[in-house]
């Protein structure tokens, strides 16, 4: 699972790498809206750290930038200044899971990118899960000669020849 930091200032992404580097995580950095926005939408983000002043677009267009995705990555805003008006919206985006103020503890913000990361790994899991039980399903479903091994298949080279099993 990969974390996103989103902030122009590359000290305080320095730091928030460096407390997050001794919990294992993998690491990608944004240090303007626009770039943030397009690697938001990489698959293997699923946490997304965005500050809200950025150049570029701002952090609040580049999480809305997000609604159109089905599964946009668990994000956690930064920030020195929110107004009601933008926490209003903030709340809106079922995604966006915790807003914090600069400065905050990076403990705190530490244990909570490790819960986001749990819980994007048990989502993941329980994905995977029921497109295991689908696709066994359909193996049941299917006759034996129609079936397809993710693993293996097994192909016959012509008349007579015996089948070979070739692995994928």
């Amino acid at each position: 699972m990969t974390v996103l930091i989103a902030d122009n200032d590359r000290a305080v992404s320095g730091l928030l790498t460096d407390v997050l580097k001794q919990s294992g995580l993998q690491m990608m950095h944004a240090y303007d809206g626009d770039e943030a926005s397009s690697l938001a939408r990489d698959q293997r983000v699923r946490v997304l750290v965005c500050d809200l002043d950025m150049p570029g677009a701002s952090g609040l267009e580049v999480l809305e930038s997000l609604r159109d995705l089905a599964d946009p990555p668990r994000s956690i805003v930064i920030s020195g200044y929110l107004d009601s008006a933008i926490e209003a919206r903030l709340r809106t985006m079922p995604f966006v899971q915790e807003v914090l103020r600069k400065p905050f503890d990076l403990l705190v913000f530490a244990a909570l990118v490790r819960r986001l990361v749990a819980q994007g790994e048990k989502s993941s899991a329980a994905a995977e899960s029921a497109a295991t039980e689908e696709q066994g399903g359909l193996r049941k479903a299917l006759p034996r000669e129609n079936r397809s091994d993710s693993r293996s298949s097994y192909r016959k080279d012509g008349p007579g020849d015996h089948g070979i099993a070739v692995e994928h």
